[in-house]
């Protein structure tokens, strides 16, 4: 097979039915009715990964924290001297007033907006998280997400001439950009596996009579990878069209001694640039996804307020029944956690030593973008060559991205290397697209295969928790670190335990022995579902 037919096979390509296959489509379209979902259409499809070409994340990583960190610097003050922060030279001590008027460093104040952004995401998908399970909530709250989060990238402008003093404004508009930007991706994930099982070759596949259990699982499998591999592969394609337009105009001569990308209005006009970018992008997705696109209604007597948390205690009620699922629940609590420190401190650290150059920020998410699509396109290529589990390309990602934080610890006592310089600034941006960028599309497909069918956004909506629930800790664990000792880089040995950890837990888990298990749950509420409804129509017949 060649690498086209690998890495974009069409799961539209049905083979031409004969009368042997009227009966599997009979069968298709019984299960259509049961399970109330139309089949994927090519323009929901693509509208899918449009989306996620235009929610690549890049403004959220680089230029809004860029913003609120200068402006932090220039109302800030020097510790050790009393005077203004030299915003010429970054990596000297700055302190602004925090809380009950606390001096704290300015990478300190960056971990703790992080931590607060995170612990309220946390409370938003405990209570509303699983109510995307119903009707067309997923939708809804997807689409008011991402006004949100598109219009708080644009903001920013506003603050384009302001001297410092509003930096707290800044520090208020970015934590509402990363609340909702956070909401999409979960929101944006729980949509993928219900996408991916209705694609024709999936749902043709389901109800074959001559494909066996495994081998419909790995149907399901493969088309999960796919689907979650080229979204990610279109997020860093989006990555690289924003950086590539937006680095040019960086060179532009600004004024006789620097560069408009060296300029601080360079931030601000990127923000804008990025949120119409992401506009014009989702705009296909909620344009073309089918109306009967929904999960079931809001059962009856429950509150819109409360199921969220029912579902939550629900879902943890069946920890002993899906014990595999709440093991890998656990180490995504650690691994998502440590990626996500490691963004927070590595955009501290690239404003410190490049002094909050827009353009080396631009130009390193070049260098990432077009690393990422080759590190997707590289796994998925594996993955269907050599027919590497989801599980064994997780575990390569995770180790590989390992080396990061290994690298950031020797940062501790040398000056000149563990990413003090800029070169290994260029080094880390090629790594992190190679093998962190892949982390997001296989934790994603590892989900979906031990999540039970029917309960995707319930359990994606567990999962975008412990993902908030974790990445408050690294950043506040961090701040309190880099607070007590005044160097941020004090904190990498941190986010490498979390990784061996996360690690070690991955490796206990029996993906073949999780799928039976989770078939066990699956026909043990089926078989309630069908009693229940029995139940129901005998004493409907038994009333007068």
């Amino acid at each position: 097979m060649s690498l086209r037919d690998h890495l974009f096979a069409d799961p539209f390509k049905v083979h031409s039915k004969d009368e042997n296959e009227q009966e599997e489509e009979e069968d298709i379209t019984k299960a259509n009715i049961v399970n109330q979902q139309p089949p994927a259409t090519k323009m929901e499809l693509w509208g899918y990964y449009l989306y996620y070409n235009g929610n690549n994340g890049f403004t959220i990583f680089s230029f809004m924290p860029n913003i609120l960190q200068y402006l932090a610097t220039l109302s800030g003050t020097n510790p050790e001297t009393g005077g203004s922060c030299d915003i010429q030279n970054a990596l000297l001590p700055c302190n602004v007033n925090w809380m009950n008027n606390t001096s704290i460093p300015v990478s300190t104040m960056m971990l703790y907006v992080q931590s607060i952004a995170f612990s309220v995401q946390f409370l938003l998908f405990t209570t509303f998280g699983s109510l995307a399970d119903y009707g067309r909530w997923n939708r809804y709250i997807l689409l008011t997400a991402t006004i949100i989060a598109c219009t708080t990238q644009i903001i920013p402008i506003v603050l384009v001439n302001d001297d410092g003093s509003h930096w707290g404004i800044m520090m208020a508009i970015f934590i509402i950009a990363l609340i909702s930007y956070g909401t999409t991706l979960v929101f944006y994930g729980a949509a993928f596996p219900t996408l991916s099982d209705n694609l024709p070759v999936v749902r043709k596949a389901r109800s074959s009579n001559q494909l066996s259990f495994k081998e419909i699982e790995n149907v399901i499998e493969k088309w999960r990878n796919h689907v979650s591999a080229i979204s990610t592969t279109w997020s860093n394609i989006g990555f690289l069209i924003l950086t590539a337009v937006l680095a040019g105009p960086g060179f532009i001569a600004w004024n006789p001694q620097s560069m408009l990308g060296d300029a601080p209005i360079y931030n601000f006009i990127c923000t804008v640039v990025a949120g119409g970018f992401w506009i014009l992008n989702a705009i296909p997705y909620f344009v073309f996804q089918p109306r009967g696109r929904q999960g079931l209604p809001l059962p009856p007597g429950e509150s819109h307020l409360t199921i969220g948390w029912k579902s939550i205690i629900q879902a943890l009620r069946e920890a002993k029944k899906l014990r595999y699922l709440f093991m890998y629940i656990f180490s995504y609590f650690m691994f998502s956690d440590a990626v996500s420190t490691i963004g927070t401190m590595m955009t501290i650290i690239t404003g410190e030593v490049t002094n909050f150059s827009a353009l080396q920020s631009t130009l390193f998410g070049l260098i990432t973008a077009v690393t990422s699509i080759l590190g997707c396109l590289l796994f998925l290529f594996l993955s269907k060559t050599f027919g590497i589990s989801t599980k064994t390309n997780l575990l390569i990602i995770v180790a590989l991205t390992s080396i990061i934080p290994l690298w950031g610890c020797l940062g501790i006592s040398l000056n000149n290397f563990g990413f003090k310089t800029t070169w290994e600034l260029w080094a880390q941006a090629a790594w992190s697209g190679l093998f962190t960028a892949p982390i997001w599309a296989w934790q994603q497909t590892m989900l979906a295969e031990l999540t039970p069918k029917g309960k995707e956004n319930l359990f994606f909506g567990l999962f975008g928790i412990v993902n908030k629930a974790s990445s408050w800790i690294g950043p506040v664990v961090v701040g309190a670190i880099s607070q007590s000792t005044s160097n941020v880089w004090m904190g990498w040995p941190f986010v490498l335990a979390l990784f061996v950890v996360a690690t070690i837990i991955v490796l206990f888990i029996d993906v073949d022995a999780a799928k039976q298990e989770l078939a066990d749950y699956e026909n043990s509420i089926n078989s309630t579902t069908v009693a229940t409804r029995s139940i129901t129509s005998i004493n409907e017949k038994m009333e007068p």
